[in-house]
């Protein structure tokens, strides 16, 4: 069967609609009721678990609980989601993308989208696997896993022509997506004016540098390119097994090398703890690289990478102080990886890189 289903919100999914999802997908088994339960923090988009009870006979491929994504319902995250192209992002990955990326993922069963930008996802629940914690953070052994992932998905698409001529794919122009320069000075303003008396002179310097020299920043960065996550961090990421499960993709798209493992590694230690093993996990990373069969990459490669994406992620944060649902758990997570961003730029001489 391949008729599609109606884009619905949360509330109004039914045992009608979960049985239409699942006979989709060849599985014959009728849903009596549903139990839902809210997910995660919702900054961009509402994330809900629905626990099924089915009557009649149950096949043996009828899932007990399925995870469904919706649009924000908060105004100001919902129309960011869909002009910024988040959501499309998302939802093409699943359709397009996921059966490709050898990085592990939640099986898609429903994945639609409108022309105005609503959608629905309807995934394979992951549990017992549990979603880290961006304010936790990571051992050292969860790391190299979720490293081990990230240098999958990059090999898989490294400098892949064919995939960059694709019309649902976001190629940027620059060395990052979504965020225009003045888009940057307008959030700057904001940021300043909200957040600066929750950090150090130091890092507001940083912030304040990065911002001015944005615009150079973000000219378009030569080859090696490839699919990026570009919010690859504990909160995305589902761990208790074998292999970290990398969800969230809205803000993936097609740039330049050293994203990925830039914006984890600046934000997911306390700044001793990144100092005293960034060389061993960029190492670590590289060399899985290598093994799944990226050639003509130096190390010192990555690293100009590396220094050239660790202010990413003041990019993303300054500019999700305006676009996304605010919450007290959300700031405190600004604060922390802002803190992060800069001094892993202080650490590895990257301002000497800026210029405006």
């Amino acid at each position: 069967m391949t008729s599609k289903l109606p884009i619905v919100p949360p509330k109004e999914i039914t045992p009608q609609w979960l049985t239409q999802a699942l006979r989709i997908n060849d599985i014959d088994a009728s849903v009596s009721d549903i139990v839902v339960e809210t997910v995660g923090t919702g900054q961009l988009g509402e994330t809900r678990r629905f626990r099924l009870e089915y009557s009649g006979a149950v096949p043996a491929n009828a899932p007990r609980s399925l995870v469904g994504k919706f649009p924000s319902d908060t105004e100001v995250a919902r129309q960011s989601g869909r002009d910024l192209g988040f959501y499309r992002s998302e939802v093409m990955f699943y359709r397009e993308a996921a059966h490709r990326a050898v990085i592990k993922t939640p099986k898609k069963y429903v994945a639609e989208i409108d022309d105005v930008g609503d959608f629905v996802l309807l995934l394979e629940d992951m549990a017992p696997a549990v979603p880290g914690d961006q304010m936790r953070g990571c051992t050292l052994a969860e790391a190299r896993l979720a490293l081990a992932e990230a240098a999958k998905l990059h090999a898989a698409f490294w400098n892949d022509q064919e995939l960059m001529k694709q019309d649902w794919l976001y190629v940027p122009h620059g060395a990052q997506g979504f965020y225009t320069t003045e888009l940057m000075e307008s959030s700057w303003i904001h940021f300043e004016k909200t957040y600066h008396h929750r950090f150090e002179p130091e890092v507001m310097k940083v912030c304040e540098k990065f911002v001015k020299s944005h615009a150079a920043w973000n000219a378009p960065r030569a080859m090696p390119k490839t699919y990026s996550h570009c919010d690859f961090r504990p909160d995305n990421m589902l761990f208790g097994g074998e292999r970290v499960v990398v969800v969230d993709w809205q803000t993936s798209n097609f740039l330049g090398s050293g994203m990925d493992v830039a914006y984890f590694l600046g934000g997911v230690f306390d700044r001793e703890t990144r100092r005293n093993h960034e060389d061993e996990l960029l190492h670590f990373y590289y060399d899985e690289l290598i093994a799944n069969g990226v050639t003509d990459y130096s190390f010192d490669h990555l690293m100009s990478d590396y220094r050239h994406y660790s202010f990413a992620v003041l990019a993303v944060i300054i500019n999700a102080t305006v676009i996304v649902k605010q919450t007290e758990r959300g700031d405190r997570m600004f604060i922390q990886m802002i803190n992060g961003g800069a001094h892993q730029a202080l650490d590895n001489n990257a301002l000497d890189i800026l210029s405006t």
